[in-house]
């Protein structure tokens, strides 16, 4: 196979790579948006207020997790960073640490924020940093 050749093939994979997690990530969207019709922001907003969350805490959690979903798809407390949303550590670290930013209080270094594996687990840490500093 000569350079060019072997170019060409790796251009070729990657574009199947993208195009296989682009429709993988389409798929998935297109599955929790028709499990979910009818879920809306309120019932996202009342499950978190079952869990002690308050209101602020709950819509900061929405705009913090906006670019993860597609529009019209209001997220779910049970959504996983992992297996859902495809987020690792470090991103959910970092978002926590902008949570807690933007609520106004110090931003935490990624080691200080545990570990948190849906969105209910982050609204529940967020909810603890507010109630901790105020």
């Amino acid at each position: 196979m000569t350079e060019p050749q072997k170019a060409v093939a790796i251009i070729a994979l990657a574009v199947i790579a993208v195009g296989w997690f682009n429709w993988r990530m389409w798929r998935r969207f297109k599955l929790a948006n028709a499990k979910r019709a009818g879920w809306t922001v309120a019932d996202f907003d009342a499950m978190l207020a079952a869990a002690g969350v308050s209101s602020v805490v709950a819509e900061k959690v929405r705009d913090l997790v906006a670019c993860f979903y597609g529009k019209g798809v209001a997220p779910h407390p049970d959504d996983d960073f992992r297996g859902f949303l495809g987020a690792d550590e470090t991103e959910v670290a970092d978002i926590a640490a902008t949570g807690c930013a933007e609520l106004g209080f110090d931003r935490p270094d990624a080691d200080d924020v545990p570990p948190l594996h849906d969105l209910r687990d982050l609204a529940v840490y967020l909810e603890s940093v507010v109630s901790r500093c105020t």
